[in-house]
């Protein structure tokens, strides 16, 4: 009987939580309960192979009943912060609450730009989709370029120059 209480106590408390993604960055985090993580620059900076400033190219959407809808996204290489490679990058994105989106409403946001701090896809592809990179942290700190205070500008300049 008292499991079947603190079931139902832990449901209320989950289902009285905004509507947004439960962001777990470490193990340490999960465990510890809390429902969501918070990064700095600095850190998703050490953790991601690729940060760059990039403009959205273009976006393949698959659309799925079955639970399996995805975007890739081609973006231009504005300014590398860190890493190497050619002047595009692909990122995917599973289509689901923990996905990261270049949409401005419900369509691509083709042109617009973004901090990106990207690795190479460890998720389970769909069929056909490789070279893809992910977002490190879908709920950390890249995000649209215009929201990115001048601070925090300065400070992916300064972790560039000494890496």
């Amino acid at each position: 009987m008292r499991g079947r209480v603190v079931i139902a106590v832990g449901l209320t408390v989950f289902a009285s939580l905004p509507a947004a993604a439960l962001c777990f960055y470490n193990k340490k985090d999960f465990y510890a309960g809390k429902a969501r993580s918070y990064t700095t620059i600095p850190q998703e900076f050490r953790d991601s192979r690729w940060v760059v400033k990039a403009k959205l190219l273009s976006a393949n959407n698959h659309s799925s009943d079955d639970g399996e809808s995805w975007a890739v996204y081609t973006v231009r290489v504005q300014t590398r912060y860190k890493g190497a490679g050619n002047g595009t990058l692909r990122l995917f994105t599973y289509r689901d609450s923990g996905g990261f989106y270049l949409d401005k409403g419900m369509f691509p946001d083709l042109g617009g730009e973004y901090l990106l701090f990207l690795n190479p896809a460890t998720s389970a592809l769909p069929r056909g989709v490789r070279n893809v990179t992910e977002i490190n942290f879908s709920c950390g700190q890249s995000r649209l370029w215009s929201e990115v205070p001048p601070r925090d500008r300065i400070r992916l300049a300064n972790l560039a120059a000494h890496r």
